[in-house]
């Protein structure tokens, strides 16, 4: 018996899909196709127009889903950052939690900042100074990030004993502006080429850490109750 082509994996009867699921489907598409043409074509390039045909759906269906280019870019950016959460708190359950969690993070991110939704949003965040509509909405997305960053690392940070937030916050924010830019130099550069500077961010990574959870386990200094006598006239 011949086997139709694109027939493995199916049902074997009809199946029928609600519209949530259709409408939520072709959201997907629109939003999969915006990523491609970002991370192929730059943001410029990248025309409602042009993600419709590579979505091979109609203009309507376009429309019906976001009314304008930045509505798609926005869909797209909080679609990446989503991702990119996801894929780093599932990757770091392979580490024990402590000390070796919070230093593998560094190493979690690069590799969340390493897929091509990754470059869609890098994109998205240097054209918001250039698109007026763009710079006025995505700041607010932008900031949703960080601050999910900053509580992320935080919150492993303590769990490796450390108490100084100030500190962590530092980090996080340095870290992840240094891998977003070998995001950027990945785009011109082979993955190897990057290597050296990964290594060197990985071993500051591990020697912050250890200063800081070594800080952190000093003990303060200690109060000293003084009794005062009420009748005794100062």
């Amino acid at each position: 018996m011949a086997i139709k082509p694109g027939s493995l994996g199916r049902p074997a009867g009809p199946t029928h899909r609600t519209h949530e699921e259709r409408s939520a489907a072709t959201r997907q598409k629109l939003i999969d196709a915006a990523i491609h043409c970002l991370r192929t074509y730059g943001y410029a390039a990248t025309s409602t127009t042009l993600v419709v045909e590579m979505a091979g759906l109609s203009r309507g269906a376009m429309l019906h889903q976001f009314g304008t280019k930045v509505d798609l870019m926005l869909a797209v950016a909080e679609h990446v950052v989503e991702q990119q959460n996801a894929f780093i708190a599932e990757a770091l359950e392979a580490y024990p939690v402590g000390r070796e969690r919070f230093i593998a993070l560094t190493e979690v991110t690069w590799q969340a900042l390493s897929q091509p939704g990754a470059i869609a949003l890098l994109e998205i965040m240097m054209a918001s100074r250039s698109d007026a509509d763009l710079g006025e909405r995505f700041p607010a997305v932008a900031e949703q990030l960080a601050v999910s960053q900053r509580k992320g690392a935080w919150f492993l940070a303590k769990q490796a004993g450390i108490t100084n937030r100030d500190e962590v916050d530092a980090m996080c924010q340095l870290h992840r502006a240094a891998m977003q830019g070998l995001s950027v130099m990945m785009m011109f550069v082979d993955r190897e080429a990057l290597d050296p500077m990964l290594d060197l961010l990985h071993r500051y990574k591990e020697s912050m850490v250890d200063q800081l959870i070594a800080s952190s386990a000093k003990p303060g200094p200690r109060l000293v109750k003084t009794h005062v006598d009420a009748n005794k006239p100062s």
